[in-house]
């Protein structure tokens, strides 16, 4: 008799949207394809070298945690302007015209058609919806004209968003996030054209980061914002504004995040958001550095405290925040419904839940609690 033999079905139950694309690929294809175009491979070229390399060991901040991408970015140069969001998952696309290695010329169009059209292929074969936003970087404001034109050609086939990303704190007195930033207008036409936007802030930058993205770039959502807890007032708008967190558990220690912030606690600020019952996410930012998967990451929020309706609630959060169009959100919605086994349920008219007085009263969830001060404990 066999009593170990695995599940042959698990229902669909989990809503990632912040998980770039080009920081999602396999270690195993990066080193097939930098062999196939005879790139140099660190170490002695070996798997297992190009995935201690790739890997951010210990955390340092954002643009130490980005160098990684340097050492496989040229095996798929063709797909750096994009990086992705989904419903399970987030799309971003990020740069312009290019050339591969002399061979062919490739247009950003191309390259988005060959994602869109490599996405919705695999939602046919595994039934994983997938959706992508285009993604400004700052710095370089001259893409992003394009990146929005982009973002309005291609909404009817897969396009929902767009994005703006880089480190925050590249710039002396943050002045990518000032008045004088030229992707502001990009943002307010998006907002005229019915386009959604999300924003990382509150990343490597500070509490204002988050202020200026919310109020003068119209985001809907935050890409990290953990910072934001420097500032109980902007904390405070944010909950007024319900604006959603991408909250990615590991790649806030990996990329400083943790280490930078200024708040009087050091609890992580996911704790807080769960407390206060903040709208948030939970995501992998980009796996292949991290070396994670969104099992990991629940693995770890459950180390700290989380129960499943925890996790169930920051689910049903993502899916409502998900910049999908509305009759496909609530198919979404529907499906996590049915996952969750709450299609049909009905409360029995009696129930030991109902209190003494005949109203009926619920015990909500324990609410995590942990408190560390290094990587190293968080465990």
């Amino acid at each position: 008799m066999i009593f170990n033999e695995p599940l042959k079905h698990r229902p669909k139950s989990r809503v990632e949207l912040h998980v770039h694309l080009d920081g999602a690929i396999r270690h195993e294809t990066i080193w097939e394809v930098m062999r196939q175009k005879g790139l140099p491979l660190p170490g002695n070229g070996s798997l297992a070298d190009l995935k201690e390399a790739v890997k951010v060991q210990e955390p340092k901040d954002l643009a130490h945690f980005l160098q990684a991408f340097g050492i496989f970015l040229p095996a798929i140069v063709e797909a750096r302007p994009l990086s992705t969001e989904s419903v399970c998952v987030c799309v971003s696309v990020n740069h312009v015209n290019g050339s591969v290695n002399g061979v062919k010329e490739m247009v950003v169009d191309d390259i988005l058609d060959a994602v869109l059209k490599g996405l919705s292929h695999g939602e046919q074969q595994f039934g994983t919806k997938v959706r992508v936003i285009l993604c400004c970087i700052r710095g370089h404001s001259e893409w992003s004209w394009e990146v929005l034109r982009l973002c309005e050609e291609y909404k009817e086939r897969g396009v929902v968003g767009i994005d703006l990303a880089g480190d925050e704190g590249s710039s002396s007195e943050n002045e990518s996030f000032t008045k004088r930033d030229p992707d502001m207008a990009v943002f307010e036409a998006a907002k005229e054209k019915g386009i959604h936007r999300t924003i990382h802030a509150g990343e490597a930058g500070p509490a204002d980061c988050v202020k200026t993205a919310v109020e003068m770039f119209g985001a809907e959502r935050i890409g990290h914002g953990y910072r934001v807890l420097e500032d109980e007032e902007i904390y405070k708008m944010c909950l007024r504004e319900n604006i959603h967190f991408e909250t990615c558990p590991h790649s806030s220690y990996l990329t400083g995040s943790m280490q930078s912030l200024s708040s009087p606690s050091k609890r992580h600020p996911i704790l807080r958001f769960t407390e206060d019952e903040v709208s948030f996410g939970i995501n992998t930012d980009d796996p292949t550095v991290t070396d994670t998967r969104l099992s990991d990451e629940y693995k770890l929020l459950m180390r700290w405290g989380f129960t499943e309706a925890h996790l169930t609630r920051a689910n049903f959060q993502a899916a409502l925040h998900s910049f999908l169009p509305p009759a496909e959100k609530k198919e979404l919605i529907d499906q996590l419904q049915e996952a969750y086994g709450f299609v049909h349920f009905t409360l029995p008219s009696t129930s030991s839940s109902t209190s003494p007085s005949g109203t009926r009263t619920s015990t909500p969830p324990p609410k995590p609690s942990v408190t560390f001060g290094t990587w190293a404990d968080r465990s």
